[in-house]
């Protein structure tokens, strides 16, 4: 909305709630001096017993081009700094731009690259549409531990270099923050990260910080629909059956996504790999533990047994087997992949 819309506006609700006329409210608000931009905009006593509402922000214009990392406002005078985001690099590819979004885009691009495509015409849980829960998992950490956000000279060098693996590189601590988050086993999820990302969206409901930029708004706005994903998740409804259950969230698989991206970058063994244990026993890794820098300092696997029935001649996971291994005790890779 222009100033000169916002006085209009500013006039009618004047000549309204004092009773008199428009021209003469005009009057009164041109001749009323504008206030400093320093200026507080907390209420006196008078008008917080009236309930009238502060003096209204100022309109501020915000440069046209994207500004230099370093930029301090002194060649724009007069507007606010554009700050550089992943999507104002357009001459690099698609899937580099997403992977530098937080936390949205990054997650959708975890997603793509590590999940096998899913079975169309089928009504089954997909592992892809808990990209939402890898993307609240972002926002949390970074909400929670800012040293873990990307620095945004780093990321914008990244990827103006269209090189989606220098974007991985500065990203690796978050992506491994949320691998350690994360996990497979259900004690732990049930008792420790649910809890956790339940705490952190009563906080986001809660939050009534004023938004400093629009890029900020912007941020709060896609963090506050990511919880709303989480609140339906967990709210029972009526299924296709007629029963009553909350939908749930296949909350296993952003886990292995992530350990797919930390062994790619520092090898190891990743989800479904078949290794073979020091001690001679066949097994299967279904999930990794990291420390803070490295390839992974343990396993979790499950034994491989002689199948039966239909599986006959081949080795089949225990589902019975759940057994947390340091690296030390795997020997590596299992010559039978049947």
């Amino acid at each position: 909305m222009t100033t000169d819309k916002q006085f209009k506006r500013a006039a009618r609700e004047l000549a309204e709630r004092d009773g008199i006329s428009y021209t003469a409210a005009r009057r009164r608000l041109a001749a009323t001096p504008e206030p400093d931009v320093s200026a507080s905009l907390t209420p006196d006593l008078a008008a917080a017993e009236t309930g009238q509402e502060p003096t209204p922000p100022r309109i501020y214009p915000v440069t046209r081009t994207v500004c230099a990392t370093e930029c301090d406002g002194t060649t724009h005078p007069g507007a606010l700094c554009r700050p550089w985001r992943p999507e104002d690099s357009k001459h690099v590819r698609y899937e580099v731009r997403r992977a530098a979004q937080l936390p949205n885009g990054r997650a959708g691009e975890i997603c793509h690259r590590f999940e096998p495509p899913a079975q169309p015409y089928s009504n089954n849980f997909f592992a892809r549409d808990a990209t939402w829960l890898l993307a609240l998992v972002y926002a949390m950490l970074t909400d929670q531990r800012p040293e873990l956000r990307p620095g945004r000279a780093e990321l914008r060098q990244a990827v103006d270099a269209d090189d989606q693996a220098a974007v991985d590189v500065v990203m690796e601590p978050l992506d491994r923050a949320a691998a350690r988050l994360l996990t497979k086993v259900p004690e732990r999820w049930w008792g420790e990260v649910k809890p956790q990302l339940q705490e952190y969206a009563d906080f986001v409901d809660t939050d009534d910080r004023e938004p400093l930029t629009w890029q900020e708004a912007d941020d709060r706005h896609a963090v506050g629909r990511l919880v709303d994903q989480w609140r339906r998740a967990w709210t029972e409804s009526r299924n296709y059956n007629g029963y009553m259950e909350a939908p749930g969230v296949l909350w296993l698989a952003p886990k292995g996504w992530l350990d797919d991206l930390l062994v790619e970058q520092h090898g190891g063994h990743g989800d479904g790999a078949r290794v073979r244990l020091t001690d001679g026993r066949p097994a299967i890794v279904y999930a990794a533990e990291w420390s803070e820098a490295g390839a992974p300092v343990a396993y979790r696997i499950r034994e491989l047994e002689p199948g039966r029935h239909g599986n006959i001649g081949k080795l089949v996971p225990s589902f019975t087997s759940d057994e947390l291994v340091s690296r030390d005790q795997v020997a590596g890779e299992l010559n039978d992949v049947a």
